[in-house]
């Protein structure tokens, strides 16, 4: 039997996970005695907004029960807001209207590829700029062949392809390498963190307490390995949350963390495609299908959508 494709992989991931996302958002259930007004000024917003939020035709008519989404501050078309929340009935297109923008910058803002598919719940960032950031460096570094040492293993270990190597050193020959010989291997480019690992665009997703979901969830079985995307140095933290963490200081600039690991690897100074990491579902994710949440900072700044990169790297 072959082995399921990258598109059933994702489509498993997003049939597994859909029913969380909504139900993990930003949400209040009444209780007996609320009032809309009440519910609004404990959550920090208006009875007006949280009446349209939830399409309720009459603010005096909610039940005990009832699911109300907590809407964002923000989220008008005055320019005093930079997010805007997906609601049931609006599309790419609509939001970008609402804003003054193209479908094209809405989705190159957001690290969207689809621009058919977005969720409600999601957080999307308004802005005509898109992310101007590549993961991975251009730089190429140098080896020095060992004994025992093959053009196959060498690829490995920089993460790169026998054919790259013979194209960067003019090798005529791929079985034949001398000990003492000095190749040109990249040192750059963005790798796939997990291998064969299912994901799909869940940046900006809702999460309990108002926040919203800053990476990718890639999952996997528990123990599979996780790679260094890019060189760089790794160091590694443990905490309530997060659960055993990776922290990748890449030589891009770029911040690179990974969350509820299973188990640490190789920290300090490491190269693309070395193992820091095994899948897990420590901290907060205790229970829960095994995966890494991974993250990516440019200049160690704010967050932006690692699925674009996941996508082209992953296949």
């Amino acid at each position: 039997m072959s082995a399921p494709s990258t598109s059933t992989r994702r489509n498993i991931a997003i049939g597994a996970i859909a029913l969380f996302v909504f139900a993990a958002g930003a949400t209040y259930t009444v209780q007996p005695g609320d009032t809309l007004s009440g519910i609004a000024i404990e959550n920090g917003t208006t009875s007006s907004a949280l009446a349209r939020e939830n399409n309720l035709s009459n603010p005096d008519r909610i039940y005990v029960g009832q699911q109300l989404l907590i809407p964002e501050t923000g989220g008008t078309p005055t320019g005093t807001s930079s997010t805007h929340t997906v609601k049931n009935g609006e599309s790419l297109s609509t939001i970008a209207a609402r804003y003054g923008m193209t479908v094209a910058e809405l989705a190159a803002a957001n690290g969207i590829t689809n621009t058919n598919v977005i969720y409600i719940g999601t957080r999307l960032n308004i802005s005509s700029e898109p992310v101007d950031f590549t993961p991975g460096t251009d730089s190429a570094g140098s080896h020095t062949v060992a004994s025992g040492e093959t053009l196959g293993k060498i690829a490995a270990t920089y993460g790169t392809t026998v054919q790259t190597l013979v194209d960067l050193n003019g090798i005529s020959n791929p079985d034949l390498i001398r000990v003492g010989q000095i190749l040109t291997v990249p040192d750059g480019g963005f790798t796939c963190p997990v291998k064969g690992g299912s994901f799909f665009n869940d940046y900006g997703f809702p999460r309990t307490g108002g926040r919203f979901h800053e990476g990718t969830d890639i999952f996997a079985e528990r123990g599979t390995p996780i790679v260094a995307p890019v060189s760089g140095r790794v160091e590694f933290t443990i905490g309530s949350i997060g659960g055993m963490q990776f922290r990748l200081f890449g030589d891009d600039g770029a911040t690179y963390i990974g969350s509820h690991m299973d188990s640490f690897g190789e920290s300090g100074t490491v190269r693309a495609g070395t193992v820091i990491g095994t899948i897990g579902d420590s901290g907060n994710a205790v229970g829960s299908r095994t995966h890494v949440h991974f993250e990516i900072h440019p200049d160690d700044g704010p967050a932006v959508n690692p699925y674009p990169y996941l996508e082209a790297a992953c296949g």
